[in-house]
């Protein structure tokens, strides 16, 4: 019985829109951050969805009743009107603040909090006007602003206008089956009175356009990389032929003083642009005269973008792509292109993208002068690793990871090291002491007390090896806003000897 009230309600919320909505939202929080934030806004989106399909089955009752509409669960009697009223008004408040304290921060979340006035707005007033287009058209590009406004970046006019067209011909198509009772009803929209005939017209040509707009305006694009760049204080360029790569100079920058370069690697599932957002090692690398770039792996065939890293993580389909020989001629071009200094290349990768700075630096040992991940491991055959001449490393790992576990583990029986197994290989190849010295703890994630990450580092001739383990930490951690800073600042004191 109970089941069976949670079903009513979420019927009476419109579900199949509402989660439509929400589909939308996740997607555009995780091209644009991590998965963390992502989740998150796309409850708070969630809720703002349930408030206009509540607000719209309360207000259209009488309406509904009198067409026997029984698929609604008002008529049907699944609940009351006045229960439905009460869920509403304790529901307000929580979908505001939860979208005004949430990843969408006070703009972003004032933004989204406008389209869902919008959409309530519709329900009471605009569905009787000819202007009942102009509520979906704002709700509908207020959704993806406020996610460019929480990551701190404009929204193109582009996309606030597909936003728009969208919503409208959502609109149109909508009221469709409803438009000759609606009419019985004094609902006078603008589909109500073009007709049925018009208004599948009008929809068609508005989604035609967005489509057009879309690929014309390269909208895909301003979801990834270039967006959020400081370009008043740096100079970007592209690399990579068919795998197009944004490369940023760090203010300052001479050619006549070759720069340090980083290249910064992202998850599985992940995006260039999502894994800036996370680690801000763009930041640091700007701060710190460092030549950034973040490129983004190919998709596999559920369309999550992978590094062919190991036979654990995460090439699932068998891809012969060759990710490693990849990023090496990303450093030739762009070392043909301006100055970079050969003894201080380093990278940097998160849970995949870390798997891929240990296939890198064993492929390429005499390119990297050193490798820097979170979260990530190696295969455990010490044969997947031919490096035979030293690199600096620095493996940071959570013990609470539960997808890439600390004490190591397989992903479909195919198995990767421990942290600790991690950083011995590396001792073994630079020639370590076998015994490491333990560093005192410091702060690196900002959601656990204290001083929670303790260093494990081992003494080598030409290099260094460091196991830093964060105690309670998961697998993409709120990570302290210095860390970007330390992770850097310990890449650069580490170059080729």
């Amino acid at each position: 019985m109970r089941l069976l009230k949670v079903r009513a309600y979420l019927k009476a919320a419109h579900f199949g829109p509402t989660m439509l909505i929400t589909a939308i939202s996740f997607f555009l929080a995780l091209r644009l951050w991590w998965e963390g934030p992502a989740y998150v806004i796309a409850f708070t989106v969630f809720l703002g969805q349930i408030l206009i399909g509540w607000s719209n089955d309360i207000y259209d009752y009488q309406d509904d009743l009198k067409h026997n509409r029984t698929n609604k669960p008002l008529v049907a009697g699944s609940i009351s009107v006045q229960k439905l009223r009460t869920a509403t008004f304790i529901l307000l408040p929580i979908a505001v603040i939860a979208n005004l304290i949430g990843p969408l921060g006070l703009q972003g979340g004032a933004v989204y909090l406008l389209g869902v006035g919008c959409g309530i707005a519709y329900n009471f007033y605009f569905k009787f006007s000819p202007l009942s287009p102009l509520p979906y058209a704002v709700a509908c590009a207020a959704l993806p602003a406020s996610i460019f406004y929480a990551t701190d970046r404009t929204p193109q006019l582009s996309v606030l206008a597909i936003g728009s067209l969208l919503g409208v011909a959502f609109h149109f198509a909508n009221v469709l089956k409803d438009l000759s009772q609606d009419r019985e009803s004094n609902i006078g929209g603008m589909p109500q009175r073009v007709g049925k005939k018009w208004a599948s017209i009008i929809a068609l040509v508005l989604i035609i356009i967005s489509v057009l707009v879309f690929n014309k305006e390269q909208v895909s694009q301003s979801l990834t990389s270039l967006e959020g760049v400081d370009t008043e204080l740096s100079s970007i360029f592209t690399v990579g032929g068919d795998r197009p790569t944004f490369v940023t100079l760090p203010a300052g920058y001479s050619p006549d003083r070759p720069a340090p370069l980083l290249i910064d690697l992202h998850g599985y599932m992940s995006t260039s642009l999502a894994h800036q957002r996370f680690a801000m090692m763009d930041s640091a690398a700007q701060k710190r005269g460092v030549i950034y770039v973040a490129p983004d792996g190919l998709r596999d065939s559920q369309g999550y973008q992978f590094w062919n890293a190991s036979k654990a993580c995460c090439n699932f389909n068998n891809n012969p792509v060759n990710d490693a020989a990849f990023i090496q001629s990303l450093v030739d071009e762009i070392s043909s292109k301006v100055a970079v200094d050969p003894k201080r290349i380093y990278v940097f990768g998160h849970s995949n993208g870390h798997f891929m700075t240990y296939k890198f630096a064993c492929t390429y040992p005499q390119t990297v002068a050193a490798i820097a991940g979170l979260a990530g491991a190696m295969d455990v055959d010490p044969q997947s690793c031919a490096a035979r001449s030293p690199v600096s490393v620095l493996h940071i790992h959570g013990t609470n990871d539960e997808v890439i576990t600390y004490t190591g583990g397989s992903i479909f029986s195919n198995f990767y090291t421990s942290s600790k197994q991690s950083v011995q290989r590396w001792e073994v190849i630079d020639k370590c002491s076998t015994t490491a010295e333990t560093g005192k703890a410091f702060d690196l994630v900002a959601n656990l007390e204290g001083s929670e990450t303790i260093p494990l580092i081992y003494s080598c001739p030409q290099s260094s090896v460091e196991l830093w383990t964060i105690n309670g930490g998961a697998h993409g951690p709120a990570l302290d806003s210095s860390f970007g800073f330390k992770v850097m600042d310990w890449l650069l004191a580490h170059p080729k000897k």
